[in-house]
């Protein structure tokens, strides 16, 4: 399995949006089937994360939201991106989730730095995109639309 880390940018001026997507497929019935995905926080080993089945998001203080009518499906594309601010900004990282092109509720901060992505599976697989040949692999969700919410600046 390829190790991706994501690394605050030094001497940024912009912000930096950091994303990726995995299509779920289902290996047997919905109902076995649970999969996560999000971010992990190497020095603190706090996660952030999106689980579809339950239909919360879980954040770094382990506190658990409902998401209002939310239902997934085979093959549906979840992604999660992260927010680099500026390095003259707060160090506070808004975080996105994604399903099959739109976002999902609205970004929320986070404290630290969550610096490696996190799936967990059961009972389904997955295909990543990294992003690293849009061309031909492009996002689902149009990463180019996504504004910085102001009440983040």
């Amino acid at each position: 399995m390829q190790k991706i880390h994501f690394k605050n940018p030094h001497s940024c001026f912009n912000y930096s949006l950091y994303y990726f997507e995995v299509k779920c497929i289902f290996e047997s019935h919905k109902s076995a089937v649970g999969m996560g995905i999000g971010f992990k926080n190497c020095n603190t080993n706090k996660i952030v994360m999106l689980y579809p089945k339950f239909e919360t998001i879980e954040n770094e203080k382990n506190e658990v939201f409902k998401l209002s009518s939310f239902s997934w499906e085979d093959f549906d594309i979840f992604g999660c991106g992260l927010v680099y601010p500026p390095t003259n900004m707060t160090n506070k990282f808004p975080y996105i989730f994604t399903q099959n092109g739109k976002q999902i509720g609205k970004a929320t901060l986070v404290k630290d730095n969550f610096d490696k992505p996190r799936v967990v599976l059961r009972c389904c697989s997955i295909e990543t995109n990294f992003g690293n040949d849009l061309k031909s692999k492009p996002f689902k969700y149009d990463i180019s639309k996504h504004l910085v919410v102001k009440e983040f600046n």
